[in-house]
């Protein structure tokens, strides 16, 4: 399968919460992030195309722990676990999300460059980048 991802991934650890419909699936353990999406490990019952509420815990001190709060669409599910697709987010989770994805990169002149470019469109629907 050819590599269709044109956006910097990074490995990122931290624990998610992720609520689709009226399910929600608590402690789940994630293994990468982008400015466009995020995996999360281990089966899940759900199906790829639904929409989903995703929380993001980022542990620091008492006082710098933050919730990252983001809208996906459920975009492949296999038996390593589920990659969701954002389609949007508060301004603060972006300004976090942006500092994680940049701070982690490879190559962080390329990832800042793509945040430059809207990664979903204002209305709620993901690009195809």
């Amino acid at each position: 399968m050819a590599e269709s991802r044109r956006r910097t991934r990074v490995h990122f650890t931290a624990r998610a919460e992720v609520q689709v419909g009226r399910r929600r699936y608590e402690n789940l353990a994630t293994r990468d992030l982008s400015h466009k999406g995020i995996f999360l490990l281990g089966p899940h019952p759900e199906k790829a195309g639904k929409q989903c509420r995703v929380t993001v815990r980022l542990e620091g001190g008492d006082q710098d722990a933050f919730d990252l709060h983001l809208k996906g669409m459920i975009k492949r599910v296999s038996g390593e676990g589920m990659a969701i697709d954002f389609i949007s987010m508060d301004p603060d989770t972006y300004l976090h999300l942006r500092k994680i994805v940049l701070l982690n990169a490879d190559n962080p002149r390329r990832a800042e460059r793509e945040f430059a470019t809207p990664a979903f469109a204002q209305d709620g629907k993901s690009k195809k980048n």
